[in-house]
């Protein structure tokens, strides 16, 4: 059976072969590793895919009216991505859930780790942030994780190569 996980008002569905995770709602990321320090923040979604391949993916809405641009945006999401990497080893051996460590160790043991930033925009004004621009920042501060991280809208979906599909 498919999984759908919700992010505001998108939601994203996997394959039923792979698996799918709302990582900054684990028991061990609210209750234990966001204690460690100020400031601390997470991914949206953890997804591994059949082929080992394992995705950090943050979700951005901004057809919201009035949203305020946002500055440093792919710092922030570079800050994410490194956080999450950073709490998956001591919640494979420390975590309290067992379906969080199975994740945890799942995605450590992964072949392949991709970044992926999905992002809406609202239509018929000019975009809040402008993607091209985005992916060049994420390369230069997340390419020792994936040197070749993705930028994704509901539109560009099938584009991107990616196997999920959001609504």
């Amino acid at each position: 059976m498919p999984v759908e996980l919700q992010e505001g008002q998108l939601t994203f569905t996997f394959p039923d072969d792979w698996v799918a995770s709302k990582y900054d709602a684990w028991a061990f990321y609210r209750n234990q590793f966001v204690k460690q320090l100020a400031g601390i923040q997470a991914v949206d979604f953890i997804a591994i895919d059949p082929r080992g391949t394992a995705y950090l993916i943050e979700v951005k809405d901004y057809r919201h009216p009035n949203t305020d641009k946002p500055s440093q945006l792919a710092q922030t999401i570079a800050n994410k991505v490194l956080m999450t990497l950073a709490a998956l080893l001591p919640c494979r051996l420390n975590g309290t859930d067992a379906s969080e460590q199975a994740t945890a160790k799942r995605t450590l043991n992964c072949k392949r780790l991709r970044v992926v930033v999905h992002i809406e925009q609202p239509k018929g004004r000019m975009p809040i942030v402008d993607l091209a621009d985005l992916r060049m920042k994420l390369k230069q501060v997340v390419r020792a994780v994936d040197a070749h991280p993705k930028v994704a809208t509901m539109q560009t979906m099938t584009d991107r190569g990616l196997g999920w599909s959001v609504k």
